[in-house]
């Protein structure tokens, strides 16, 4: 049912138009351009990068999003992430998506902590988190300039042994495309 397909070059029109839909960017750190070009250039960096990872989020056979790692540090075991579904009628499943992601990024890269920055305003992304076991560690003040408006960006993290403690979400496994 879901499914997440490592992001090609034929991938990138369809993330440029989920990337730049208000509804999507409104809570993402940074704005881009609705410019291909600029769109290539991001994905030849991600697509040598060490510690990067992206894919598309596959349900029932529709692409409706993104899911990424970033800031993979091999030697701490850490990383951080990030995610968004840009077919509106799909964001139902944006609760669901986040424990495939973590048993995957838990035991394939056997990272012992994941992070997550989450802008101020979006409640539900931080509810969400909370609910999957991450513990609130801080908050920049007035971190992200967007709009003519400062925003705060709030600061969690997962540990791998709080995961699993969950012990209520460890039947999802996904397919991810290496």
């Amino acid at each position: 049912m879901i499914r997440f397909i490592k992001l090609r070059e034929e991938h990138l029109e369809q993330v440029l138009e989920w990337r730049t839909q208000e509804d999507v960017t409104r809570f993402m750190n940074t704005d881009i351009e609705k410019d291909m070009n600029k769109q290539k250039e991001w994905f030849k960096r991600i697509s040598h990068s060490e510690t990067n990872a992206y894919w598309i989020i596959e349900i029932k056979g529709q692409l409706v999003g993104v899911i990424c790692l970033n800031g993979m540090d091999h030697v701490n075991k850490r990383t951080s992430w990030g995610f968004y579904i840009g077919e509106e009628k799909y964001r139902l499943y944006g609760g669901i998506i986040p424990p495939y992601f973590y048993n995957y990024v838990f035991s394939t890269y056997g990272f012992h902590k994941i992070t997550a920055e989450v802008m101020e305003g979006n409640d539900n992304v931080i509810k969400l988190n909370l609910l999957h076991g991450y513990r609130m560690v801080g908050v920049y003040k007035e971190h992200i300039f967007k709009n003519g408006s400062c925003y705060d960006l709030h600061l969690l993290e997962l540990l791998k042994e709080d995961w699993i403690k969950l012990n209520k979400f460890q039947k999802y496994n996904g397919v991810f495309e290496q």
